[in-house]
C-alpha cells in the first residue's frame, strides 16, 4: 500500500509544472546569474590564502627540527591548500637571487640552532613567515625548559606540538573559503525550502474543505497518516534530487568550490529538504485557508533566504551578534551555517550542533503536525 502511494505522489508531484519549474529550474538559473555576477571574484578572492613560496637553505647539513615542520606544513591536507611551498637552495645567494626574481616570496637560513627569516617587503606572507619562526622559537624553548625540569613530561609535550601543528595546518591555513559562497549557500538553503511548497500543494489535494480530490481522499478507506507519510517520501525524493542537480551544476559545471565534499554538501541540503518538507505539511496542517496557504509558504521561503544572507550577505552576522536566537529558528540560517562551518572549519561541534538543531525541527514539526492532522474533523463532505 505505501509503495503505491507513494509512486502515485511521485506522479502527482512531478506532474505539477509549477513546483517543477520552481523547484529544479529556478534555483539553477539563479546559480548561473549568481556564478555571472561575482563567479570570478570567488576564484580570486583577495581574502582567500594562498600558498607561500619559500626557499630553504640548510647549512648545517643536517636533518634539523625546523626542516621536519617545514616539511609538515608542506603537506597538502583533505580538501585546503597547502601553507608554504618549500624550494631547497645550496647557497643564501642563490636563494636570494630566486627570491628578487619574484620566484619565491621569502628565504629561511638554518644552521642548526639558529632561523633567520628573508624577506623582499612587509606584508602578509612576510608576517606569516616570521610568525612561523616565532611559534618554532617559543616551542624550542618549551621544550628545552621540560626537558630540564621535568623530563618525565617531554614525550607528552611533543605529541601536543605535533597535534598542534597539524591543527594549524588544516584549519588557520587552508581554508580559502570565499565570502561570496554565502549567497551560493544561501542559494541551496532558498531551493531547500521551496520544498515546503510540495507539502502544502499536497496537503492541498488531501483535504476536503480545498479541493474535490482532498473530499475523495477523506471519503476513502486508506489511512490518512499512510498517504502522509508516502507524501512525504516522494516530495523528499523529488527535493534531494533536485538539491543534488543544483550542487552538480555549481561544483561541476560552474565551477564554484563550495569548500566542502560534494556527498557533505548533497548530504546537508538533504536535511535541508526534510526540513522543508516538514515545515510545509505544519503550515498545511495549521492553515485552513487555500489562498492563504498558497502565500505563506513563499513568504516563509523568502524571509528565511533573505534572513540567511540571500539578498545581503551580512544580514545574518548581524542577526548573529544582536538577536542570535533568530538564527538557531530560521533553517535557512541552520542550514547556512552548516554548510560555511562544514567548509571553514571541518567536522566541529557547531557543525553537528546545527544538524541535530535541523533534524530535531524535522522530528517536532512532523510529531505537532500528525497531531494536528488526525484531529480535524468536517461538519459534512
Amino acid at each position: 500500500m505505501l509503495g503505491r502511494v507513494y509512486i502515485i505522489k511521485l506522479k502527482e508531484i512531478f506532474r505539477n509544472k509549477y513546483i517543477v519549474g520552481w523547484n529544479f529550474l529556478f534555483p539553477v538559473v539563479l546559480g548561473t546569474a549568481f556564478y555571472l555576477g561575482f563567479g570570478n571574484l570567488i576564484a580570486e578572492d583577495p581574502d582567500s590564502f594562498t600558498t607561500i613560496d619559500v626557499g630553504y637553505v640548510n647549512t648545517s647539513n643536517e636533518d634539523t627540527s625546523f626542516s621536519q615542520m617545514l616539511e609538515i606544513l608542506s603537506e597538502e591536507g583533505e580538501g585546503h591548500v597547502k601553507t608554504l611551498e618549500r624550494y631547497d637552495y645550496d647557497s643564501e645567494e642563490e636563494a636570494v637571487a630566486a627570491m628578487n626574481n619574484d620566484e619565491i616570496s621569502g628565504v629561511y637560513l638554518d644552521n642548526g640552532s639558529e632561523i633567520e627569516t628573508i624577506v623582499p617587503k612587509n606584508g602578509y606572507e612576510a608576517t606569516v613567515l616570521n610568525q612561523i619562526v616565532r611559534v618554532y622559537r617559543n616551542r624550542s624553548e618549551l621544550l628545552q625548559t621540560v626537558a630540564t625540569d621535568h623530563p618525565e613530561n617531554l614525550e607528552k609535550v611533543i605529541a601536543m606540538m605535533s597535534e598542534d601543528i597539524n591543527i594549524m595546518k588544516k584549519h588557520d591555513f587552508g581554508t580559502n573559503t570565499s565570502a561570496f559562497l554565502q549567497y551560493f549557500y544561501a542559494l541551496i538553503a532558498m531551493a531547500s525550502l521551496f520544498s515546503s511548497w510540495i507539502s502544502t500543494s499536497m496537503l492541498e489535494n488531501m483535504c476536503a474543505n480545498m479541493s474535490e480530490c482532498g473530499k475523495r481522499v477523506e471519503c476513502a478507506p486508506a489511512s490518512k497518516m499512510i498517504s502522509l507519510f508516502a507524501g512525504v517520501l516522494a516530495g523528499m525524493t523529488l527535493q534531494s534530487l533536485s538539491n543534488a542537480i543544483v550542487v552538480v551544476y555549481l561544483q561541476k559545471v560552474l565551477g564554484i568550490d563550495l569548500g566542502a565534499p560534494m556527498w557533505n554538501v548533497i548530504l546537508i541540503s538533504t536535511i535541508g529538504s526534510g526540513l522543508g518538507i516538514s515545515s510545509g505539511i505544519l503550515m498545511g496542517a495549521m492553515i485552513r485557508s487555500k489562498k492563504l496557504l498558497s502565500v505563506i509558504p513563499i513568504g516563509f521561503s523568502m524571509l528565511c533566504s533573505f534572513c540567511s544572507g540571500l539578498m545581503w550577505d551580512q544580514i545574518r552576522q548581524i542577526i548573529e551578534a544582536n538577536v542570535p536566537i533568530l538564527n538557531r529558528i530560521n533553517p535557512a540560517a541552520l542550514l547556512v551555517d552548516c554548510l560555511y562551518i562544514r567548509a571553514t572549519y571541518g567536522l566541529t561541534a557547531e557543525y553537528y550542533r546545527d544538524v541535530y538543531i535541523m533534524c530535531g525541527m524535522i522530528v517536532v514539526s512532523l510529531f505537532v503536525s500528525s497531531i494536528l492532522l488526525r484531529r480535524r474533523r468536517y461538519v459534512s463532505i
